[in-house]
């Protein structure tokens, strides 16, 4: 369910070549595994699946003021096609650090929160960056006043990181402060590990290696029904360099404030060759 076109019309190029270089990297990322990860879109209500299986609904972040700075920043006549604003030398002081949602982004969190109240959700991991931790928690309000659900703080769903102030997050001991009902005793570092050295973007290949390990992690959880707060290139990452799938909508771009429902299959790989 989409609540915007899902590739807005600044980012459609760059989309497919992230995805096709994704797609490269999955034998490399898939050698290093010790499970096969196969995927396929699942109605949310489904009741039945096989031991072993998890039924898991990723969500990508509501729109945040960068989203909304890019957008303008790439419609101006004279963008050269290359520079963001939110790299050190356009945001020497930070400004866009760890954004959050916008008005509209708020808005998109709460209209999945009727979907997300008929879910039977037992654990809703969140991506350590403001603005997919607040989707998470609207999103899924209703689900945690009406039963216990256990919400946990993960670094490897973080989106891509380096260079870009907007994707640097906050301080542990500070995000302690803001969310108290989530869990962040699986964030061993104070600061963003992701950050480098500022100036420097995570590889695709650093970020598709992630996804594995978090994905793999998943499959470890004792939950069976699990909810997945995080962002665009990292749903990116993990849906076309680390699952297996056969349909092409099911790896497809995720707008902002979408939710998708997937049956992940977890085997040995020796298993599954």
């Amino acid at each position: 369910m989409h609540s915007e076109p899902a590739i807005e019309k600044h980012q459609v190029d760059e989309v497919r070549n992230l995805q096709r270089e994704l797609q490269a990297l999955a034998p490399q990322v898939t050698a290093r595994m010790t499970t096969s990860i196969r995927c396929n879109l699942a109605p949310d209500d489904l009741k039945s699946f096989p031991e072993g299986c998890k039924l898991v609904h990723f969500v990508r972040h509501g729109e945040g003021h960068h989203n909304v700075v890019q957008r303008e920043w790439r419609g101006r006549p004279t963008w050269d096609g290359l520079s963001e604003p939110y790299t050190l030398d356009n945001d020497p002081s930070f400004k866009f650090l760890d954004p959050e949602l916008t008005t509209r982004g708020r808005e998109q969190a709460e209209a999945l929160q009727a979907r997300a109240a008929l879910l039977s959700v037992d654990l809703l991991v969140c991506s350590t960056l403001r603005r997919a931790t607040q989707t998470g928690l609207i999103a899924f309000a209703n689900c945690m006043a009406n039963r216990p659900l256990s919400v946990i703080a993960s670094d490897l769903c973080h989106e891509i990181g380096g260079k870009h102030t907007c994707d640097k997050r906050s301080a542990v001991s500070q995000l302690r402060l803001e969310f108290p009902s989530v869990d962040y005793s699986l964030v061993k570092e104070e600061e963003d590990p992701l950050w480098l050295d500022g100036m420097t973007r995570e590889s695709l290949a650093s970020l598709s290696h992630r996804a594995a390990r978090f994905a793999e992690w998943l499959g470890q959880r004792p939950e069976k029904q699990i909810a997945v707060a995080s962002h665009s290139a990292f749903l990116l990452a993990i849906f076309n360099a680390v699952f297996t799938t056969d349909k092409e909508q099911t790896c497809s771009w995720f707008g902002t404030g979408e939710m998708r429902t997937v049956l992940l299959s977890f085997a040995p790989f020796q298993e599954s060759t």
